[in-house]
């Protein structure tokens, strides 16, 4: 591994800072609310498994580059390596044989993540994509973070609260995904005012 190799092959992930405090400690890495992005390389086995390699303190000193540096460059490299994917829950599941069909009284909710659905959560910080979802579905939203590969988008005027999205997503953590995967309790939601997402 030498400099140039992680200048154009460095990405970075979404992940949760309290869960991975000890990995921060020896990782670079970027604060956001209770999320925290790391930085890593992707490397795929003969037999088509992914693995990561998270870049550490150590690492970056030993090729003589800043946090600075890796971030631009896993900024760059990410959406372009990693492009987005937004697509409704419904052509999601058509997709994977898993919606028989739609309930009339279903409220709309969408499914960001990228087009390897891995490690998509990290799209909620690729440039333009909230607000150009914020164009698709012509409201502010709620970002439900399901789990570190995708979150949920769920339009603000549908019927849910924020505290009640969040018992759910408490409820499908603690019960559902495995706790390495977990991304946060919290439901964001993001405003067209701020250009920003918030707890």
């Amino acid at each position: 591994m030498d400099a140039e190799k992680i200048k154009h092959e460095i990405l970075f992930q979404a992940v949760n800072a309290t869960k991975n405090r000890d990995l921060l400690e020896q990782a670079p890495h970027q604060r956001y609310l209770d999320l925290a992005l790391v930085f890593f390389y992707l490397e795929e086995t003969e037999d088509h498994q992914k693995r990561t390699f998270i870049l550490s303190n150590q690492q970056m000193r030993r090729l003589g580059v800043t946090k600075e540096q890796v971030t631009e460059w896993a900024m760059e490299n990410t959406p372009r390596l990693l492009p987005p994917s937004f697509h409704s829950m419904e052509h999601v599941l058509q997709k994977f044989c898993l919606w028989e069909q739609a309930q009339e009284d279903q409220p709309p909710m969408y499914v960001l993540t990228n087009v390897r659905m891995f490690l998509g959560a990290a799209c909620l910080f690729y440039p333009r994509v909230l607000p150009s979802i914020r164009n698709a579905v012509q409201e502010d939203f709620y970002i439900i973070p399901s789990s570190v590969h995708e979150c949920i988008i769920l339009p603000m005027s549908d019927a849910y609260t924020k505290s009640e999205l969040e018992k759910i997503v408490y409820e499908v953590n603690l019960t559902q995904v495995p706790e390495q995967e977990v991304l946060s309790n919290y439901v964001y939601f993001y405003q067209k005012s701020t250009g920003k997402f918030h707890k």
